[in-house]
């Protein structure tokens, strides 16, 4: 399950993905993520990515997520902040952002609140862990 939700005011998407998550509807995730971002605008665009509760099926679950960090290269993401609980999770989102270039706007978080700021301000105001 996923939800996708726009600000446009800001320039920020949010969006959750929760659950066993199969290939498929990882497939149609980042489909409807690309459809809801082009109607964005502006050159600050920034991201909140709530996956505390992403449980991938696979690790072609995991490869998908490619898709999300290439396309928020092309949109211009400036900010790129990912909750997780999963330390193998985000060992491979690391991998990912690495391999994709993203890694130069993606941050990834324990703490819901440091990773808001971090989108916000682009500072850390406290110091939680923050994932690799």
């Amino acid at each position: 399950m996923f939800q996708i939700k726009l600000d446009k005011l800001n320039t920020a998407i949010e969006f959750s993905v929760e659950g066993l998550v199969q290939v498929d509807e990882m497939k149609q995730f980042v489909a409807e993520l690309r459809r809801s971002a082009v109607t964005m605008t502006g050159s600050d665009l920034k991201i909140f990515a709530d996956l505390r509760k992403f449980r991938p099926a696979s690790p072609d679950v995991v490869e998908v997520v490619r898709d999300v960090q290439e396309f928020a290269k092309t949109m211009g993401v400036r900010r790129m902040a990912t909750v997780l609980e999963s330390e193998v999770l985000a060992l491979h989102m690391s991998r990912l952002a690495r391999e994709t270039g993203a890694d130069k706007f993606i941050r990834r978080f324990t703490d819901e609140q440091e990773a808001r700021e971090w989108l916000t301000t682009g500072e850390s105001l406290r110091k939680s862990r923050r994932l690799p």
